[in-house]
C-alpha cells in the first residue's frame, strides 16, 4: 500500500469517526433534550475530538502525503500544520457555542442537568375597590 494512500485511508477513518462521535454523543443528546427527557448527558470533550478529527480528515482526504503539517527532525508543526490546529480548534469552539445554545434554549442548563423552564410569571392581580353606596338624590325643594 503507498503512502499517499494510506493517508487517504487514515482520513476517511477521521471522518468516519468524527461523524460516529458527532451522533453519539451529541446528536442522540439532543434529540433527547428536544424530547424532554429528565436527565441528557453530552459530552465536552467530544467537541474537541471531533473539531480535529473532521478537519484533518478533510485535510488527508484532499491533499494525503503530498502537503507537510510537521517537521519530524524538529518535532514542530509546519504552517499548514499550525492553519490546521487553528481550524480544528475554531470548529470546536463553534461546534460547542452552537451545541450550547441548543441545550440552554431547551432548558438544559449544563451536561447531565434536568431540564430547568423559567416559571411562568403572572402579573399581580390589583384587588377591585369596594362596592360603593348609591349616591343619595336630593328631592327638588316643594314649590309654593
Amino acid at each position: 500500500m503507498s503512502g499517499d494512500l494510506r493517508y487517504r485511508l487514515s482520513g476517511l477513518l477521521s471522518l468516519a469517526l468524527a461523524a460516529v462521535v458527532l451522533w453519539h454523543f451529541i446528536l442522540v443528546p439532543l434529540e433527547q433534550a428536544r424530547a424532554q427527557m429528565p436527565h441528557v448527558n453530552y459530552s465536552i470533550k467530544a467537541f474537541v475530538l471531533i473539531g480535529f478529527a473532521a478537519v484533518f480528515g478533510v485535510f488527508f482526504m484532499l491533499f494525503g502525503g503530498s502537503v507537510p503539517y510537521r517537521n519530524v527532525e524538529k518535532k514542530t508543526a509546519t504552517p499548514a500544520g499550525w492553519v490546521l490546529l487553528v481550524l480544528s480548534a475554531a470548529l470546536s469552539g463553534a461546534g460547542f457555542w452552537w451545541a450550547d445554545r441548543q441545550f440552554t434554549q431547551l432548558g438544559y442548563a449544563y451536561p447531565g442537568a434536568s431540564p430547568s423552564h423559567a416559571p411562568a410569571v403572572t402579573p399581580f392581580v390589583f384587588p377591585s375597590p369596594p362596592p360603593m353606596a348609591p349616591r343619595p338624590t336630593f328631592a327638588a325643594p316643594a314649590e309654593r
